[in-house]
């Protein structure tokens, strides 16, 4: 008889073995209900917009956002970064802001936090429901937008997105 419960680190549901696998058979099964995508982008500069692009791994939900830079950056009132993802849909039009349009997404002295190096950051999402739904397959552009002179650029930014299914 097949293992179909977790035992260690093996693991083998009949769901998977048999390709069956769907959203309610996930969410009920010890199968994690959620996919992550993970982009690295390039340095931020210290003026201008640096843009990288995700593409929705799953229809579902944005339900988390993180970013990481090897470098600090020094909480600024003048000189500062903005984080926003926007979904573009399939079509590249698209306009939905999956993040909270608040300084909890920037690195403001006031309502902001500096970064740290190699330190997780969380990012702030959109309170609005339907702005977090993605569909598979929509272009995600994530956007750290430099306000004023950085102090210094940010190398090697990693973001992770965590999206839900139902």
């Amino acid at each position: 008889m097949p293992n179909t419960q977790a035992i260690g680190v093996a693991f083998a549901d009949q769901a998977i073995i048999n390709g069956s696998l769907d959203s309610a058979t996930l969410v009920n099964s010890n199968v994690r209900s959620g996919f992550s995508a993970a982009q690295q982008g390039a340095t931020i500069t210290t003026t201008g917009n640096s843009d990288v692009f995700v593409i929705a791994p799953v229809s579902g939900v944005l339900s988390a956002a993180w970013f990481s830079g090897v470098d600090a950056l020094a909480a600024s009132d003048t000189n500062y970064i903005t984080f926003t993802i926007t979904n573009l849909g399939t079509s590249g039009s698209g306009t939905a802001a999956m993040l909270a349009a608040t300084d909890a997404n920037t690195t403001k002295t006031t309502g902001g936090t500096a970064l740290t190096a190699n330190a997780q950051r969380v990012l702030s999402l959109n309170g609005t429901a339907a702005n977090l739904v993605v569909a598979a397959g929509d272009r995600l552009r994530i956007r750290a937008a430099a306000t004023g002179t950085l102090a210094n650029t940010v190398t090697f930014p990693a973001y992770m997105l965590n999206f839900s299914v139902s």
